[in-house]
């Protein structure tokens, strides 16, 4: 087994390997969370601006903001199992801010440019079809995001990320 760092003590049998594997797990647990509770926020926002009548960028309004709101939920929620609250919500606010961001400006602008997307119905095939291609590439985005804030907080609270 390849070594990355050379600091461990005897009875730590943990590398920087595994601590960075761990951490990639974790954030793909934790992108995932955001991913769902943006796009339930996005979809609940986009279904209330289509009942209410309203025009597309008020809707897309509504839309961005609930998936901000319910993704941060979704993220922070499941973290506090694994740190204090201050910690989830400033990994959370950190994290889910650059992710929801890109997440929100890749899934809409994959949006608008998919021809029809804005306009086809839960039953339309192209519906699927571009979420299938928007989700993915919203999660691709998101996940480096998520990373980089959970490293970062990792750092920051003086959590090891590997035994010492």
């Amino acid at each position: 087994m390849r070594r990355d760092h050379k600091d461990e003590d005897v009875g730590h049998p943990h590398n920087s390997s595994v601590a960075s594997s761990s951490l990639r797990w974790q954030t793909a647990k934790h992108a995932l969370r955001c991913l769902i509770g943006c796009n339930i926020g996005e979809g609940v926002g986009a279904a209330i601006g289509f009942v209410l009548g309203w025009d597309m960028i008020s809707t897309l309004i509504l839309a961005v903001g609930l998936a901000f709101a319910i993704g941060y939920a979704f993220t922070i929620i499941p973290m506090l199992k694994t740190m204090p609250f201050r910690q989830a919500a400033r990994v959370t606010v950190i994290g889910d801010t650059a992710s929801i961001a890109a997440m929100e400006i890749t899934e809409n602008s994959l949006a608008f440019v998919i021809p029809g997307f804005m306009h086809a119905a839960l039953t339309d095939a192209l519906f699927w079809l571009g979420l299938g291609i928007i989700l993915p590439a919203g999660y691709a985005v998101a996940y480096p995001a998520m990373y980089w804030a959970m490293k970062r907080e990792q750092k920051k609270e003086g959590m090891p990320t590997h035994h010492h």
